[in-house]
């Protein structure tokens, strides 16, 4: 194989199953025997249970860097076995399946989708069949089949429409905004939603002060370019590897620190700026 050349059948995972149980392995077998030469690297397996929102933004946040002609399956399914849709989703240079709950449509969008198609789930019923392990026995098939060179048009109908998450945005009032906590990383790092973008906008720079105001406890920090900037132990506030304004600590944890959790609201003021 040439440098830069992308495997046959490469596949990214996205989950919410943990790695304490066999549900990962589960999905990679059945991948493995409909196309056994396949690549497979694993995203994540440790997104919050049933959370979609932060499922969608950790996909999002790593397809950038798969080649062109990757293969996603993401799984975060609290509606298994029920009225919602399997979903394929073609963009211009990879391909998603997983349930239409707007899990992976922020990471396609970000590509451009060209075709939708929603996979037909009775010609699974053919094997053994679970009502609550569609990763296993549709996600992880139709995965299978495609990376073993079958065109979604082979595997699921053409359909024009899906489900849309409802993402939500900053508001900028003032010199302040109002935001959440899109994720909380390993670290307990706090990722907002004000992107690089936005603070660039305004010309909020390293150096400056900002107030984080978290239920009744507000607190003001340094805007720092990495976390040694400030002492050990010590809150800080950086644009982080994911593009967006996060909240740290330097070798602590910021989401306890502060007790915030994937979703809540906080108030970000920038001291001595009026927008």
């Amino acid at each position: 194989m040439f440098k830069g050349e992308v495997p046959i059948g490469l596949v990214g995972i996205l989950s919410d199953f943990g790695l304490r149980d066999s549900y990962v392995a589960q999905m990679k077998a059945v991948i493995l025997s409909r196309s056994p030469s396949t690549t497979i690297v694993d995203i994540s397996h440790g997104i919050e249970r049933h959370n979609i929102d932060q499922g969608m933004f950790v996909l999002a946040s790593v397809t950038p860097y798969f080649p062109s002609g990757t293969i996603y399956l993401a799984v975060v399914d609290p509606g298994v076995g029920g009225s919602r849709r399997s979903l394929l989703l073609e963009t211009e240079r990879s391909k998603f399946v997983g349930p239409d709950n707007g899990l992976l449509v922020l990471a396609a969008e970000k590509e451009g989708i060209v075709n939708v198609y929603e996979l037909d789930e009775s010609r699974y019923h053919i094997n053994k069949f679970s009502s609550t392990f569609h990763g296993r026995d549709i996600f992880a098939v139709a995965v299978g089949d495609i990376a073993s060179g079958n065109a979604p048009s082979d595997i699921a109908s053409q359909i024009s429409d899906y489900v849309k998450p409802m993402i939500i945005k900053p508001k900028i009032r003032s010199n302040q905004i109002d935001a959440i906590a899109l994720h909380i990383d390993y670290f307990g790092n706090v990722v907002t939603n004000i992107s690089q973008r936005i603070l660039q906008r305004y010309k909020i720079d390293f150096g400056c002060k900002m107030k984080i105001k978290v239920k009744a406890i507000t607190k003001e920090i340094d805007f720092c370019k990495t976390y040694s900037d400030v002492a050990s132990g010590q809150l800080l506030a950086t644009i982080g590897g994911h593009g967006y304004l996060e909240l740290s600590i330097n070798q602590g944890n910021a989401a306890e620190h502060i007790d915030l959790k994937n979703g809540d609201k906080l108030l970000v003021q920038i001291v001595g700026l009026s927008v």
